[in-house]
């Protein structure tokens, strides 16, 4: 009570009366779901928003009335990994933090008298949207944080793998070939989640056990890039994937198949790019998998899921193989054409532990020992008891 007081004192003594707020998982930290064993839920650590710390602590020495508004759950928090915590471990100061116990943050932003707002979440968007008709003196703005970031000249890129072992690859909308899923890092982005961020907003799926390959040097439009290269999973049969999936404007097609198949859909008349070329010998390479010739592909395959990843390891359905058109929800040629429904959005704007068993969350952080240069952004982080998230609707990018 004593802090509520407190904050509101600062509220009304705030000199120039401007109230700002952000969100905090996926606006100022990044993470996603990488795992689950049904008892402990981890979280990979997924970079930084440099461009929402930088403005955070330029709201605040501006003199403006700087907070927090999260959707996590309070009773879920341990002192040692709180957003209090993480704040003083980015040297951040605010004027508060504000849990919404997963409840959307339309009405604590309107009591705060916040007049703009960071948000990683479409879903909150539409919210205050919403919330703002009903209050016409609701006078906000809300950003998505991941506009403020560019492109940096490194690319993810991966094959994502269905339950019952089928590939999945991507047909190019400029070049009209064959390509692997993925795209350009954005700046302080890990590899591993730009896979998992440019998979979500180019095909509407959300992928897990992201596992790292190897990275690679490639040529692209006259400017070399290093990419790195990932293989993932869907929680759908080929069969289920159609019904799943959404490509967007920037993907034309998609085909599923065994890694014969793949390879034949390559030698097509539409041709592959390199990357797909790359992330296809590695899978098939001493370094992943055994040789072809020494295992079946089901036993291959079934070393990619690992154990207890999926109960359909065997044979059955290797023979599958789809080739899909754009759903009419993503028209073609058009940035941002589709629908913004994010499956599973905002892993951090609800509660996880919806049973009464208690969850644990671990913070991974992915390719360190490979990758440099985001090292400085890493820091030590135990466990977290509650979600992480991504977000939806950000700007297209030039893709790779």
């Amino acid at each position: 009570m004593k802090d509520w007081l407190n904050i509101m004192r600062k509220l009304n003594e705030n000199k120039n009366g401007k109230v700002i707020t952000f969100d905090f998982d996926n606006t100022i930290v990044k993470s996603f779901e990488n795992n689950s064993d049904g008892m402990h839920i981890n979280y990979q650590f997924g970079g930084l928003n440099k461009q929402i710390i930088a403005r955070i602590k330029k709201f605040k020495e501006s003199g403006a009335t700087v907070m927090v508004v999260t959707s996590r759950n309070v009773h879920q928090e341990t002192p040692e990994d709180s957003v209090d915590t993480m704040l003083k471990k980015l040297n951040l100061k605010v004027d508060g933090i504000f849990y919404t116990n997963g409840n959307p943050k339309a009405q604590k932003l309107y009591e705060l008298g916040s007049t703009l707002h960071y948000d990683d979440d479409p879903k909150e968007h539409e919210a205050i949207k919403e919330y703002s008709k009903l209050h016409h003196n609701f006078g906000i703005t809300v950003k998505y944080p991941d506009d403020l970031l560019s492109d940096i000249d490194e690319v993810s890129k991966g094959l994502i793998l269905t339950r019952d072992n089928q590939f999945v690859i991507v047909q190019r909308s400029d070049s009209q070939e064959w390509d692997a899923p993925g795209g350009h890092l954005l700046d302080g982005e890990e590899p591993a989640y730009a896979f998992f961020r440019e998979i979500e907003e180019e095909m509407r799926l959300t992928v897990d056990q992201v596992e790292y390959l190897d990275s690679r040097d490639t040529k692209w439009k006259e400017k070399q890039l290093k990419v790195y290269y990932f293989i993932a999973r869907v929680p759908y049969t080929t069969d289920e994937l159609e019904g799943a999936i959404e490509l967007q404007w920037e993907l034309n097609d998609y085909f599923t198949g065994d890694l014969t198949q793949i390879q034949d859909q390559m030698a097509s008349a539409d041709g592959a790019t390199e990357n797909l070329k790359n992330v296809v010998n590695l899978v098939m390479g001493d370094d992943f998998l055994l040789k072809e010739g020494e295992k079946s592909h089901a036993e291959m395959s079934y070393r990619l899921l690992g154990t207890g990843g999926s109960k359909s390891t065997g044979a059955d359905g290797l023979k599958k193989m789809k080739n899909f058109k754009k759903g009419k929800s993503a028209p073609p040629g058009a940035p941002g054409g589709g629908s913004i429904g994010t499956p599973g959005a905002a892993l951090e704007e609800e509660a996880v532990i919806q049973k009464k068993k208690k969850i644990k969350i671990r913070i991974t952080s992915g390719i360190n020992e490979k990758k440099t240069g985001n090292d400085k952004y890493h820091w030590n982080v135990k466990s977290w008891e509650y979600g992480g998230g991504y977000g939806g609707n950000r700007k297209k990018r030039n893709k790779k």
